[in-house]
């Protein structure tokens, strides 16, 4: 089995979600690509995107304002590995927020529909289980 870690999110709803990370081993990781290369990249990226992957799923863990009103944001590609901790304005934010705020509607949209299907297939599994008398007083 790959190594993992996990991270658990609550929700607005008081229910949470347990988020697992694989890590391949075999993946090319952001310490192999060399740093003047991921800056020059870095700069003409949105800061949602990897520049060492390339991949839009970049998203922050943590986040500060400082005292000029600028934002000191800590970011992780999930597929790469790659971390990176600096200093941005509002301009380059916004952009950034709205990407976080539009994954984090896709995602819950997908677990509620997920949820909703699982529930379903649960109900139909239980009337068929009633229909057939397997369930017995004794069950609960």
């Amino acid at each position: 089995m790959h190594d993992y870690h996990t991270k658990k999110i609550s929700l607005p709803s008081g229910q949470s979600i347990e988020i697992i990370y694989l890590i391949d081993a075999d993946a090319q990781n952001a310490q192999d690509v060399p740093v003047a290369a991921i800056d020059a990249v870095e700069t003409a990226l949105p800061l949602h995107c990897c520049p060492a992957c390339a991949s839009d799923l970049v998203y922050p863990m943590a986040w500060q304002e400082t005292a000029d009103g600028n934002w000191q944001v800590d970011r992780r590609c999930p597929n790469c590995e790659w971390f990176h901790a600096g200093d941005f304005g509002h301009d380059e934010i916004e952009p950034f927020d709205d990407a976080v705020e539009l994954g984090t509607e896709i995602l819950l949209t997908e677990l509620r529909t997920w949820t909703y299907a699982n529930m379903s297939d649960d109900v139909e599994r239980l009337i068929a289980a009633l229909d057939r008398d397997l369930i017995q007083p004794i069950d609960f």
